[in-house]
């Protein structure tokens, strides 16, 4: 044991005295072991590197080469258009297939009997949330007379009676400036909050307007427009020209409806790209003609937005149909495939966590159905999440229908709720028939919904 312990210590010493001389280590016997030349080290925040067969600080916002991007890839940059190198981003996981569904009773979060303002006081479009910057949860599910919900958070709300934004009832149909509900809104700082608009024009309540003097839809004219608020959605302004978001490139024409895009769904951010999308539906004189796929990246311009149309992708503008208009079906807003779920009226659009893709929740004639995306642009065949009698198909006998299903997850950490993960509410409206009639007595109710991989 003694002779192979020396054995070893020898061959030990030798090894690591060739070592030290084949590195150029000056001094190794007795000595400090030390480089012959100092190797340079890279300040905070840069990370080393060996790029183009030198040693290299890399760091965001340097000149690169583009030639050279295979190797800045190995170190978690790319060489941006610019001429910049910038940070890799991970690449998102790959979407998954979930299951939807009720986990518990319904609750109700608004009562017309007992908590209406006025007899208008009612939910009539899909359920809408943000927050403000004082951490203030506001709630929208608007008539044309516009009120919300506030709280500290969705589970905790109030009502109160203040108007958010008021309807003008202007009775020329060029002013896009009729009955106005607060579709979808969106904040980037909790403090200006911008508002997509369904603005209807009542034709039968404008004399000369209609044939007949009583709702009619064939006097129905529909368009987007732009609101803003300015103190953290406490109240409302149109935005003043360019107000006109989206429209038909046609203008109205009495007893020819219904015509208009409509309903547009909430709106969401894709990080990948930096534009705010919304999706909403187009009527063309009682010819369905589906969902519409729309973008910006400037909510505070009514006019910034383009639409998805076959042949060019987000390029085609919404025009005034009362302005120069020499081409109007090159401003029609079609569906972008036939995967559009055609007889799903878009309720709210979220990106699910679970599913790692756009969860798109809307109303069909039996329910609340539930579609997936992960471009917001094809989409799968539409499954149902909430069976229920809708007002769509309602007839005498029937159970009280429902309308305006939209899903909301509480504890987003978006601002606008965009985004959801393994728990949220399905919300909609309730209608209460008397005597196989529609009324005001609406209430706004929820269900709880889990979302978790098929």
């Amino acid at each position: 044991m003694r002779r192979r312990s020396v054995a070893l210590v020898l061959g030990i010493s030798m090894f690591l005295a060739a070592s030290a001389a084949a590195a150029g280590v000056a001094g190794w016997a007795g000595g400090s072991v030390r480089p012959a030349v100092a190797v340079k080290r890279c300040p905070r925040g840069a990370v080393p590197a060996r790029v183009a067969g030198k040693r290299a600080c890399l760091k965001a916002g340097q000149r690169c080469k583009h030639r050279l991007e295979r190797q800045y890839r190995r170190y978690g940059f790319h060489c941006a258009a610019s001429g910049r190198l910038a940070r890799r981003k991970a690449p998102r996981p790959g979407p998954r297939a979930i299951d939807l569904n009720v986990t518990g009773p319904a609750e109700l979060v608004f009562d017309w009997t007992t908590q209406r303002c006025e007899d208008l006081d009612i939910p009539d479009l899909p359920a809408r949330a943000f927050r403000t910057a004082d951490g203030q949860a506001h709630l929208i599910s608007a008539h044309f007379v516009n009120r919300q919900f506030v709280g500290q958070d969705l589970d905790h709300l109030g009502h109160p009676c203040s108007v958010v934004l008021k309807s003008d009832f202007n009775p020329d149909p060029a002013a896009f400036d009729d009955y106005e509900w607060i579709a979808s809104t969106y904040t980037t700082d909790g403090t200006t909050v911008y508002a997509l608009v369904h603005d209807e024009y009542h034709g039968w309540e404008h004399p000369g307007e209609c044939a007949a003097t009583s709702y009619t839809a064939a006097c129905w004219y529909n368009a987007i427009t732009l609101a803003v608020s300015t103190d953290a959605g406490q109240t409302y302004v149109d935005r003043t020209a360019p107000r006109l978001v989206a429209s038909v490139p046609y203008p109205y024409v009495p007893n020819t409806g219904p015509d208009g895009i409509f309903t547009p769904s909430n709106i969401v951010h894709d990080d990948r790209d930096g534009y705010y999308y919304a999706l909403a539906y187009v009527d063309r004189r009682d010819s369905y003609i589906g969902n519409c796929v729309m973008r910006t990246k400037n909510l505070a311009d009514a006019s910034s937005w383009r639409a998805w149309k076959h042949g060019f992708p987000f390029t085609m503008s919404f025009v005034d149909p009362y302005g120069p208009n020499p081409s109007p079906t090159d401003h029609l807003c079609n569906p972008p495939s036939s995967s559009e779920p055609r007889d799903l009226q878009p309720g709210s659009l979220t990106y699910n966590s679970v599913a790692r893709q756009w969860l798109l929740v809307g109303q069909a004639f039996d329910g609340a159905y539930y579609s997936l995306s992960t471009d917001l642009i094809s989409w799968r065949p539409p499954k149902l999440l909430f069976h229920a009698q809708t007002t769509w198909n309602y007839t005498c006998g029937d159970p009280d229908p429902i309308a305006y299903p939209s899903l909301i997850d509480p504890s987003s950490a978006s601002l606008n709720f965009d985004r959801s993960g393994k728990t949220a509410y399905l919300y909609f409206t309730q209608f209460h028939y008397v005597a196989c009639m529609q009324t005001l007595d609406r209430d706004l109710v929820r269900v709880p919904v889990s979302v978790k991989p098929a």
